[in-house]
């Protein structure tokens, strides 16, 4: 196992441990940004060197336990769960202006506006993005609750909704940007089946 060092940008990981989390996030029914990754990776790498000084090798969790699967729900419980203090409308909207200034950026380049009273981003859908809504042509939609984290949907009446682990931060509005960016350029593959 090697271990990357820490540095001011996040905490240290080692690869094997950012891929073991990164497939474990697969088999979820959620996405995760690299912030989210990142953190349950340097968990992992953690947990993993705790294990060896007892004479445990990192291979050898595969036989008793999901460690990645369980490094990623225990990091990523925070960002989906009831926050200490609801979000105001004022505090959504921000977050949602920040989301709207990541999407329209020129790195990302896709089309975004708020929602109905800013409660929601809806961006416009692409040629590869996944058909949904009733007729397969809705448009994409992103949004973070008062009482709960991001989430992906499109902007149809019924559609299934998956949630996406980041902060409530403008960088992790930036990250969810790279996510929605990833899903409506057909990069995900349709996250809400399975």
């Amino acid at each position: 196992m090697t271990t990357s060092d820490t540095t001011a940008e996040g905490p240290a990981f080692s690869p094997e441990a950012y891929a073991a989390v990164e497939k474990a996030g697969t088999q979820r029914r959620a996405l995760y940004t690299p912030i989210v990754l990142e953190q349950a990776a340097a968990l992992l790498t953690e947990m993993w060197a705790a294990g060896e000084r007892h004479g445990v090798a990192p291979s050898e969790w595969g036989w008793v336990a999901d460690l990645a699967g369980a490094t990623i729900d225990a990091v990523s419980r925070p960002y989906d769960g009831r926050p200490a203090t609801e979000r105001t409308l004022e505090e959504i909207v921000a977050l949602h202006r920040h989301l709207i200034g990541a999407l329209t950026s020129t790195e990302i380049g896709l089309t975004a506006r708020l929602g109905l009273h800013g409660a929601s981003v809806i961006v416009d859908r692409g040629p590869r993005t996944p058909r949904g809504g009733f007729h397969g042509d809705a448009d994409v939609e992103a949004r973070i609750y008062s009482d709960g984290g991001w989430h992906l949907t499109f902007a149809a009446d019924g559609s299934s909704v998956i949630s996406v682990a980041a902060p409530d931060s403008e960088a992790g509005a930036a990250q969810v940007a790279e996510i929605v960016r990833a899903f409506v350029n057909g990069e995900l593959g349709n996250p809400f089946r399975g």
